[in-house]
């Protein structure tokens, strides 16, 4: 899964730069205001992830 976070500071949103296997919690810097965000992805999270993977259509 990757996780897409939007800043709470700016508002800017960045794609977390690395694959997410497990439940974590971790913290980025936002490429914008430079503030400290906390990313936290929940087994829940990864279900829905991993569902929406298997439910699309292919593109012809």
């Amino acid at each position: 899964m990757r996780a897409v976070v939007s800043c709470e500071g700016c508002g800017h949103r960045q794609e977390v730069a690395r694959e997410i296997l497990a439940p974590s919690t971790f913290h980025i810097i936002c490429h914008r205001c430079e503030q400290s965000l906390v990313v936290s992805v929940t087994e829940a999270d990864l279900r829905t992830a991993a569902a929406m993977r298997r439910y699309r259509a292919p593109i012809s």
